[in-house]
């Protein structure tokens, strides 16, 4: 599991604000008081970022090129029917613990958790250049502790065990991002880039990662020789073409991918040391 490298100060604050908001040690006492603490969304953000984003950005909503990853764990529902919900509830939670490692390693964000599918955003507020590659690189790590961990279904016979994996959906482009409607104060992500993210979770297989033509050319270096393929996407009128990272694409580009990942979890985000 990639390790998130802790910094003293808010990182959305200092790029959005130039405001330097310690999280840690004795000078974020202080902040404590008035609520002012590190994020869930990602450890090197403060509740600033979370809950204030209209007096942060002066905006209800902005529109900005960010990556969008939807990582969906597969098997969940039937294991759910047929299994003692605690011991699901264990797995969930190790799904989710290792998901947000990974996504804050590289600098993104936990959005939301969906029932059994995680919600990232890459680019906002934590600011990076290759934000379509540091979703992936967290997806290939996501999909590698899929497999080192084991998680499987053995509900229905302990003999017959089935690997419980994760299919991934991945897009980048101009996303509309804000606080969406009055009572609600966390800001999300919508528009069409959202929604193609979603569909090509929704479309990848288990172990499967797709991504769109913006997001291969970040990582093209790692995977060469992908093809395009155009798939049917329900709600889209035309194909959409895609690129498909499997376990055989893995397994082929497994030397350039262990470069990038490196041996403590890969490429971290570009603010890490703030």
């Amino acid at each position: 599991m990639a390790d998130v490298k802790k910094t003293f100060f808010c990182i959305g604050c200092l790029q959005h604000m130039k405001m330097p908001i310690p999280l840690r040690g004795p000078l974020a006492w202080p902040f404590r008081v008035f609520g002012i603490k590190p994020s869930q969304m990602n450890p090197n953000l403060c509740t600033i970022c979370e809950v204030m984003f209209t007096k942060v950005k002066k905006s209800k909503q902005i529109s900005i090129d960010s990556t969008i990853m939807f990582a969906d764990l597969r098997g969940y529902t039937s294991m759910f029917e047929a299994s003692e919900s605690d011991k699901i509830m264990s797995l969930l939670h190790d799904f989710y613990d290792t998901c947000s490692n990974e996504v804050w390693a590289r600098g993104g964000i936990i959005n939301k958790f969906i029932g059994d599918c995680v919600l990232a955003i890459f680019n906002f507020p934590i600011m990076q250049e290759r934000h379509g590659r540091a979703a992936v690189l967290a997806a290939l790590e996501l999909l590698r502790q899929c497999v080192e961990k084991t998680w499987l279904d053995c509900t229905s016979d302990p003999n017959m065990c089935i690997p419980v994996c994760v299919g991934v959906g991945i897009h980048s482009g101009k996303t509309s991002i804000g606080e969406v409607g009055s009572s609600y104060k966390d800001f999300t992500a919508i528009g069409p880039v959202v929604n193609l993210a979603s569909r090509l979770q929704s479309a990848a297989k288990p172990g499967e990662i797709l991504i769109t033509p913006q997001v291969y050319s970040e990582v093209q270096d790692i995977f060469p020789n992908l093809n395009p393929k155009t798939i049917s996407i329900k709600g889209f009128k035309d194909p959409v073409e895609v690129y498909s990272i499997d376990q055989q694409v893995i397994m082929q580009a497994k030397e350039a991918i262990d470069r990038a990942l490196g041996p403590s979890g890969g490429e971290k985000s570009d603010h890490a040391s703030a």
